[in-house]
Order: structure tokens, then sequence, then C-alpha cells
């Protein structure tokens, strides 16, 4: 392991750690002091159905995402906005510099374009707080509304099409690799047609992980998925 890597596993481990100290010590600190700590069964009275729905969540992403985006992982638990923002950052620099998940390169431009997008995440937000007022008028326009309401429809939308056309993985090329992408999609439209709505979005991500991992390798394990290795 290089120095790079082995310097990022443990900052990452530091920053990490205090950033738990952080968010977790300054509400402990204040509720000690001032002697306000809340009855545990008044917080998951109140939490309960919000832990519900996004613990799944948040470790359907860890397991999903930390196997990709590698040591920049630490950098995304801490500073957030990971699937909207980072994530699709992450992927547009690898895309532009042609490195492959797992690889120290993919580490090391994955990192710089985590960090600049979080720099220009704070830079947006600091605008947006001193423009707040003078720009009222337009951010509560109807057209502004309605704009809005597509942002995650159409960032979601980009992101899945990679699935459906991408055909590599790692330092192999599978040309069949979208094949996983629409069972999964013709199983999920599936479910909502005969059974209904996913209410528990977490969850159902944890299993959709799963299946499709068991997908790809009973696909790989009958040779209708094959996999060849990349020349270079």
């Amino acid at each position: 392991m290089s120095k790079y890597m082995k310097n990022s596993y443990r900052y990452g481990t530091i920053a990490t750690i205090i950033a738990m100290l952080v968010m977790l010590g300054i509400p402990a600190v204040i509720c000690t002091y001032f002697g306000i700590w809340p009855d545990i069964n008044s917080v998951f009275k109140v939490a309960g159905s919000l832990l519900a729905l996004y613990v799944p969540i948040a470790v359907s992403e860890q397991l999903s995402l930390i196997p990709i985006t590698g040591t920049t992982a630490y950098l995304n638990s801490i500073t957030g906005n990971v699937m909207n923002i980072k994530f699709p950052c992450y992927l547009s620099a690898l895309e532009t510099a042609e490195a492959q998940p797992g690889t120290e390169l993919a580490d090391v431009m994955g990192m710089i374009a985590i960090t600049i997008s979080g720099m220009v995440t704070m830079v947006v937000i600091a605008l947006g707080v001193l423009l707040l007022v003078p720009l009222e008028p337009l951010l509560t326009s109807d057209t502004v509304n309605t704009a809005t309401s597509y942002i995650l429809p159409a960032l979601y939308g980009s992101m899945g099409i990679s699935a459906f056309i991408g055909r590599s993985a790692g330092s192999y090329s599978v040309p069949r690799k979208p094949l996983v992408a629409v069972i999964n999609l013709i199983l999920v439209f599936a479910f909502i047609m005969l059974v209904g709505p996913i209410k528990n979005t977490g969850i159902a991500m944890i299993i959709m992980l799963v299946f499709s991992i068991v997908l790809s390798l009973i696909l790989y394990k009958t040779n209708i998925i094959k996999m060849h290795k990349t020349e270079k």
C-alpha cells in the first residue's frame, strides 16, 4: 500500500472520530450542563419512524458506496450530500480521468473532486444566505418551484443511466453488465404494480443490493455474463 493510501486511511479515521465527537459531544455537553437529557422512551417515540427510514438507507449507502468510492468515503460521510452531490462528482472525475474504481488513481482523483465539491457547496450556501432576501421573489416564483420538483428525478436518472450503458468492471469489460440493471428495474416495477408503493426505501435498497449481488453471481456462473480482461 502506498504512502498516500496509508495516510488517507489514517487521517480519514482520525477525522471521522473528531467529526463524531463534535456532532455528538456538543449536544451531550449541553444536555449535561443544563440537565435536560431527554427520556429515552420519548426519543424513540418521536424519532422511531425516522430511524426506521433513515438507518436502513444509511446502511445500504455505506455497503454499496464504500467498495466504489474507497478512501473518499471518509470525506463523504463527514460532509454529507453523498448521493445528490458527492457521488456524481466522484463518478464524473473517474470518467474524465479514465480511472477504475478501487485503484489509487481513482482515490486521488475522487478525493480532489469531492474536496472541491465541498468547497463549492460552502460558497454556494454562503451566497445563498447573503442573497436570500434579494432573490426571494425569484426563489418563490411558480417557475422555480416547478423546476425544483424535477431536480432529484433528473439527478437520479442521470446517475442511473450509467448502470444501463456501463460495461466496465474494474480492469474487465462486461458486455452484458446492463442486464443486471434491467432485471432489477423490471422487478421493482413489477413489485410496485402488483403489490404497491415501496414504503421503506432503505430496506428496499438493502434487499435489492443483496439481490443484485446474487443475480450477478448466478448470471456469471451460468456464463450469461462474461468478463474479458481489458487490454491497455
